[in-house]
C-alpha cells in the first residue's frame, strides 16, 4: 500500500489521499465503475473500449495491473503488458482526477515494476492530440519513436530505486 499526496496543495484537499496497489479479482466492480464514466472513450487505439469492456479486462487481467484508489473509488488504472524483454504500458486516470500528478505516480510505478522484472524496454502509444500523456511520458525520460504516437524508455540498467520527480509519500 502506498499513500500519496501531491506536492502542490492547490490541487488537492489537504485530507485527500490515494492508495496505489496491485489489482485483485475483488476490485473488478470498482474498476468497471471507473470506466463506466471514463472519458474520452474509446481513447488511444480504442482503449478503454466503449463496448466489450469486461472482455477487454478479461484479456489484460493476467498482466500486472495497478489501481489508484481514492477512498473506495478507483480513479486510475495502469497495465504493464510484457512480451519477451519489452512491455507496453497503458495509463488511465479518470477525468475528475487528472492534472494532479497521479499519472506520473502510476507510470513511474509501472516503470519500476518493469525494471524489477528485468525488462529491457517499456513503450506506449497514444493519439497525437493526447498532449498530457505525451508530456508525461517525455517528463519521465521516454523518447518518441519513428511513429510520433509511440514513445519508449530503454531500461538498460535495472534498479529498484529509479525515482523521477513525483508526488511525495
Amino acid at each position: 500500500m502506498l499513500t500519496v499526496k501531491t506536492t502542490d496543495p492547490a490541487l488537492l484537499a489537504p485530507s485527500e489521499r490515494f492508495e496505489l496497489r496491485a489489482a485483485t479479482a475483488a476490485d473488478r466492480p470498482a474498476l468497471l465503475a471507473m470506466y463506466t464514466t471514463f472519458e474520452p472513450r474509446p481513447g488511444s487505439s480504442g482503449i478503454p473500449p466503449r463496448y466489450g469492456l469486461e472482455q477487454w479486462l478479461d484479456r489484460v487481467q493476467h498482466f500486472p495491473n495497478l489501481l489508484l484508489w481514492s477512498g473506495d473509488r478507483v480513479v486510475g488504472h495502469g497495465i504493464l503488458c510484457p512480451q519477451d524483454d519489452t512491455a507496453e504500458v497503458a495509463v488511465f486516470i479518470h477525468q475528475e482526477y487528472r492534472g494532479r500528478g497521479l499519472g506520473t505516480l502510476l507510470l513511474s510505478e509501472l516503470v519500476r515494476q518493469a525494471r524489477r522484472m528485468g525488462l529491457r524496454r517499456v513503450w506506449g502509444m497514444t493519439e497525437l492530440d493526447n498532449v498530457p500523456m505525451l508530456r508525461l511520458a517525455h517528463s519521465l525520460g521516454f523518447v518518441s519513436a519513428d511513429d510520433p504516437r509511440q514513445f519508449y524508455l530503454d531500461l538498460d540498467e535495472p534498479h529498484d530505486d529509479w525515482s523521477p520527480e513525483r508526488p511525495t509519500a
